[in-house]
């Protein structure tokens, strides 16, 4: 096992756009040991990035001795990529969606036997201003593992069944600006984050390409640059702003953010929740800080009116934002206005980091991060509360 908190940085050559650990495979209960990354801004090779699959391995042996040695990961394949990596989605242990600056989106499949990327599908310039590729900036797969969404520059949502050639439905004028992040926050309900710093929602049942709620920033328009959803409380949204602003968004009643929080000097490229511990949060920013946001202590002292309660005496969904059992599913830190601007713990994860942190995400007590300074940054065994 690694130290608490023990960082391990491999650096790759190329600077990295996305991250994404892979899930692990089916009947499996350790965390995974694999990972994906994107390239980007390769202007060397022509535009040419990589797209690699990687492999964290603890090293063999029970001894004291073992525990010295540095595990990095292992690059286990790689494959070009034509354009700059935008976007991520690992759907299960061998499929791997990648969406590009040059409007296209790509199905790979993995394989660990053979150790290869392998390509399986193509859809080729979803995204198009006046007949030229612009941008797919993000892409979102649904629960059901069998359809995903797409949006771009060009302002426009593709709905896409991941078995046919051709998009099943098109949203044109989904927006006037950039869509800038995608979520599904139902089966049949997507999100989405845009440059003009509105919240829009669709229920891709409806026939209507108008979003069924838009919400907004209120003040100054700031853009909106990435999105995420609760994992057991599927209302409440984080998103990240240019201007450096956290903010938490509830969609059962509100058309503005419920909370603000201060986070960063520069934009937040990403934002996540923890998936087990949602009481728990974490944003990578342009200024090179990855934070670890601790609101345990927020949703204790707001059941129990006392900072510091034991929370071991504490039903488990306050510990974890579960919201099972208990009548605590109300029970939330980034609704709690004034606890979270006064209470809120955060921790810088890489305080000596200067350069950007462009995207981040988390399994278990492992954080994984990329940047433009051309590595890989491990975070391994976090105290997640």
């Amino acid at each position: 096992m690694a130290n608490v908190g023990e960082t391990v940085a491999e650096y790759v050559g190329h600077k990295i756009s996305k991250v994404r650990w892979m899930p692990q495979v089916q009947g499996q209960l350790n965390p995974s040991e694999t990972f994906v990354t994107g390239g980007w801004d390769d202007q060397a090779s022509n535009r040419i990035n990589k797209l690699c699959v990687w492999k964290v391995e603890e090293p063999p042996g029970d001894s004291a001795a073992a525990y010295n040695v540095t595990n990095e990961p292992k690059l286990l394949c790689e494959t070009n990529y034509a354009g700059d990596v935008t976007d991520i989605e690992c759907i299960d242990s061998v499929r791997i969606l990648v969406s590009s600056s040059t409007g296209s989106v790509n199905l790979f499949q993995y394989s660990s036997k053979h150790q290869a990327i392998r390509p399986q599908q193509e859809w080729d310039m979803l995204h198009h201003i006046g007949g030229r590729a612009c941008s797919c900036t993000c892409l979102a797969v649904s629960s059901s593992s069998s359809e995903a969404v797409t949006a771009g520059e060009d302002g426009q949502i593709n709905f896409l069944k991941l078995d046919q050639r051709h998009p099943v439905r098109t949203i044109e004028a989904a927006d006037s600006t950039t869509i800038n992040s995608i979520t599904f926050t139902k089966t049949h309900e997507v999100a989405a984050v845009t440059f003009g710093g509105q919240m829009k929602v669709w229920d891709l049942r409806q026939t209507s390409d108008k979003p069924g709620r838009t919400m907004l920033l209120s003040g100054e328009r700031v853009s909106l640059l990435c999105v995420d959803k609760h994992p057991t409380q599927p209302h409440l949204l984080a998103a990240g702003g240019q201007d450096g602003v956290l903010s938490i968004w509830d969609m059962r009643q509100e058309l503005y953010p419920v909370t603000l929080l201060e986070a960063h000097a520069a934009e937040i490229w990403e934002v996540k929740f923890h998936p087990l511990s949602p009481d728990n949060l974490f944003t990578c920013s342009e200024d090179g800080s990855l934070w670890h946001w601790d609101g345990t202590s927020v949703a204790v002292q707001s059941v129990t009116g006392l900072p510091g309660a034991n929370k071991s005496f504490l039903p488990s969904s306050i510990g974890n934002g579960a919201g099972i059992g208990g009548g605590y599913d109300s029970i939330s830190p980034w609704l709690s206005v004034d606890a979270t601007k006064h209470k809120m713990e955060t921790f810088s994860l890489l305080p000596y980091n200067r350069l950007s942190i462009n995207s981040l995400d988390i399994q278990s007590k492992h954080l994984l991060s990329g940047s433009d300074c051309e590595a890989i940054f491990i975070i391994k065994d976090l105290v997640i509360r």
